[in-house]
């Protein structure tokens, strides 16, 4: 069984309840023209895609729970994909926006992870990662709570974060808000 199948009843409430989606700050940090192709890998449910759908030509909602994506709701630009994210079918420079919201800390091979989004993504693709300060007060409670659900945890500092995406994308946006934390990189050549 996959770790979020347990989960996938409850899950948007929850999100919802702890205030954990950040969906007007990601639309607003990818400053999306309306052409984009995006993947959002780990992305569950659905509801970051379906707040972004308008503003895009078409989202991917890539995840390994099948019972996450039977909550997403499809239409021509939303399109649900069970998968791997560590090895997608996506064409090579085929991607204009690839989104993990919630995501990196749940995916021991990170690296793996950096290496298969710049393979997708279009010389100057974006890659936007939203994520937990590991050492904020508030992110420590999220492990505790998570490490019981989910047992493997990944989270990294915003610096961290910075320093490995710099080996391979130019870090282009950093917010900052404590707990949590956003960057836009592009993918370099």
């Amino acid at each position: 069984m996959k770790d979020f199948d347990r989960v996938y009843k409850h899950y948007d409430n929850f999100m919802k309840f702890f205030s954990l989606y950040k969906l007007k700050e990601i639309k607003k940090s990818l400053n999306l023209t309306g052409n984009e192709v995006i993947v959002d890998i780990g992305g569950g449910t659905g509801k970051l895609g379906q707040y972004l759908s308008d503003s895009c030509e078409l989202i991917y909602i890539l995840d390994e729970s099948d019972k996450m994506l039977s909550k997403v709701k499809g239409s021509e630009k939303i399109i649900p994909i069970v998968g791997d994210a560590l090895n997608t079918d996506f064409e090579s420079n085929s991607i204009d926006v690839v989104i993990l919201s919630d995501v990196f800390h749940h995916i021991e091979n990170q690296i793996k992870l950096l290496n298969e989004i710049k393979r997708i993504l279009k010389n100057d693709g974006k890659l936007l990662i939203m994520d937990f300060e590991k050492n904020h007060f508030k992110t420590k409670l999220l492990i505790l709570f998570e490490y019981f659900l989910f047992r493997k945890l990944y989270f990294k500092t915003k610096n961290e974060m910075i320093n490995i995406l710099t080996k391979n994308f130019k870090v282009n946006k950093v917010i900052d808000k404590g707990y949590y934390f956003i960057i836009v990189g592009e993918n370099r050549c």
